[in-house]
């Protein structure tokens, strides 16, 4: 269940970012959440060798999806943490332009 969810996140993601490339840093997100997909599947295939190539490759059920969850989270938190930072230069940058304006408007007036 884990590499389905992560992998299902890590499409989506992708869409996002082919849809609107430069926009949101879609791409440090499909890059983080297929870096995870990659681990995950690393995991599962390693776990079921060492298991004898038996059972299931694939858990079904709450608990494994609800630590699929878990493990999305801090993946979007960062992602989350660059964009509000982004926005917050961004307007920054947008006040000091004003700024700069107004002042070389006043000089030559």
């Amino acid at each position: 269940m884990w590499l389905v969810v992560s992998a299902i996140a890590a499409l989506i993601s992708t869409k996002a970012w082919i849809d609107k490339p430069g926009k949101n840093y879609y791409a440090q997100l499909s890059m983080g959440l297929w870096a995870l997909t990659a681990m995950i599947f690393v995991d599962h295939v390693i776990g079921w060798f060492l298991e004898g190539a038996e059972g299931d490759f694939l858990e079904i059920g709450l608990e494994p999806f609800i630590l699929s969850l878990c493990m999305l989270i801090p993946i979007l938190a960062v992602w989350e943490l660059f964009v509000v930072i982004d926005r917050l230069e961004l307007r920054k940058n947008a006040n000091t332009n004003e700024e700069v304006d107004k002042e070389i408007s006043e000089e030559v007036a």
